[in-house]
């Protein structure tokens, strides 16, 4: 038992050392008012986002290649082994190392903020980066591309590459990208339509959804695409459905959607792209009108703070009259 004991504490020591002198031995990062890169990175997703992003971008370029670095090693071997084994120690010893470091879920989106706070001024170097051997790092280049929208919009060819790219995470947040430049993606559209009819891997109905949307966000210009849109139609998977109605009002202003939408709006009132869509059709959506004034009474309980703006807006465009009537300017 004891030497069992001491084989364990031996361990951990080796381990802590080892983690001591990696971080010993890496090159210093950039710093700004007083706190490290990584101090700022930290604070991205908090109160002081807009302070962190600021500070970030006033590192600048030098901070790239340390934020592609902390991808590459997210979550490094000896961290999660130290993790495993943590618990494990006597209550003495756990008492005087330090607490392990939790997996942050939120790593991937930090890493992509601060790219994109200094990656305007560097956008090529973001691009070369979606072709590094290294998924984690191309897929926080995908979302410091992801985040910049249409600004982005050299970076489409290699997007479009990623988009049969071997890692589920990458190929993703491409399509994501691409639909966030909206008309930009248009060299993209085949590739949609192609994940549109196909979905990638396991991920057949998310994936197939979003690749909807990716169209609708091109607009007019994917026209190419309405036949199969028009097929998803009747897809067994209702989310499925509403993503090809949107598109294709879109792309094409089928009235014939409309009643898809509206449908789904009753059932999901609170849908962001839902919301969006009712506002672009305009009188069309006047059967929508009663779940909207519902929404811009008095919550029970509270909508998601987007929801009564977008409400607000859209029934503005559907019937100024039930607009005025309801006290919405």
């Amino acid at each position: 038992m004891k030497r069992g004991r001491v084989i364990v504490l031996c361990v951990a020591a080796a381990i802590v050392i080892l983690v001591v002198g990696i971080y010993a031995l890496r090159p210093r990062e950039p710093s700004y008012q007083g706190k490290s890169l990584s101090d700022w990175v930290d604070l991205l997703y908090s109160t002081n986002h807009t302070q962190a992003m600021n500070s970030i971008g006033a590192i600048g370029p030098k901070a790239i290649p340390f934020l592609f670095e902390k991808a590459r090693h997210e979550d490094p071997a000896v961290q999660r082994l130290y993790r495993a084994i943590w618990p494990k120690l006597p209550a003495f010893l756990r008492q005087r190392l330090p607490t392990p470091k939790p997996v942050d879920p939120n790593f991937p989106g930090k890493i992509g903020n601060a790219l994109m706070a200094v990656g305007q001024q560097e956008l090529p170097r973001l691009i070369a980066a979606l072709e590094d051997r290294d998924p984690h790092v191309r897929c926080v280049a995908v979302l410091g591309i992801q985040y910049m929208g249409a600004k982005a919009d050299a970076a489409v060819p290699v997007l479009c590459k990623l988009l049969s790219d071997p890692d589920d995470w990458v190929r993703g947040s491409a399509l994501v990208a691409l639909g966030l430049m909206g008309s930009k993606a248009k060299p993209a559209v085949s590739a949609f339509i192609a994940t549109l009819r196909f979905g990638t891997n396991g991920h057949l109905v998310g994936i197939r959804g979003t690749a909807a949307w990716a169209l609708g966000e091109v607009g007019p210009d994917a026209q190419m695409a309405v036949p199969w849109l028009r097929q998803s139609l009747s897809d067994t998977n209702a989310p499925m459905r509403l993503s090809a109605a949107i598109a294709l009002w879109r792309i094409s202003q089928d009235t014939n959607v409309v009643s898809v939408v509206i449908e789904q709006f009753d059932r999901n009132p609170q849908n962001r792209e839902i919301l969006r869509a009712l506002g672009e059709m305009g009188p069309l959506a006047k059967s929508a009108v009663p779940t909207l004034l519902k929404i811009l009474g008095p919550p029970d309980p509270p909508w998601p703070p987007y929801v009564q703006p977008l409400a607000r807006e859209a029934l503005k465009k559907i019937d100024p009259e039930a607009a005025a009537n309801a006290g919405v300017k």
